[in-house]
């Protein structure tokens, strides 16, 4: 089936999205805005996504901030499949458990092999939490099902 931008919209509010990776299907992600090259997605911060001071970890972060990105790219339309170059994260603030975060995502540039992308995460009072570059490459490696 060929994803449009159309039946992504369709998904906007809905929780517990089937993403294409099994790690963003467990965040327990919703969708709250979708258009051409820009997405954002909330989730709240669950004790297991915590590190040992209750505060949402680094790599949970930036596992939320890499999904926004996937859904920016998806929202294209390209037929093309990508793959992280890089992903640089700075930590501004942290997020506790229960708390509530909304990752925005935008595609900043798309040329014919790499994406450059851009997030900022914030939290129910807009304090920027941490804020994301990454750029993205054409991959020849096929889209598993991580739910079969």
């Amino acid at each position: 089936m060929e994803i449009t931008l159309a039946l992504l919209q369709q998904q906007i509010g809905k929780t517990n999205l089937k993403t294409p990776s099994g790690a963003g299907t467990w965040m327990n992600l919703t969708l709250t805005d979708i258009q051409k090259g820009e997405a954002r997605l909330k989730m709240r911060i669950r004790p297991e996504m915590c590190n040992p001071y209750g505060m949402i970890h680094g790599g949970m972060m930036s596992l939320l901030i890499d999904e926004s990105i996937g859904w920016a790219i998806i929202s294209l339309e390209s037929q093309a499949n990508y793959t992280s170059l890089n992903l640089m994260v700075d930590f501004l603030y942290a997020a506790a458990v229960g708390e509530e975060i909304t990752a925005h995502a935008y595609i900043v540039r798309k040329g014919k092999k790499i994406i450059n992308a851009e997030v900022k995460v914030y939290n129910k009072d807009h304090v920027l939490l941490s804020k994301a570059t990454s750029n993205l490459i054409v991959t020849s490696l096929p889209k598993k099902d991580p739910h079969a």
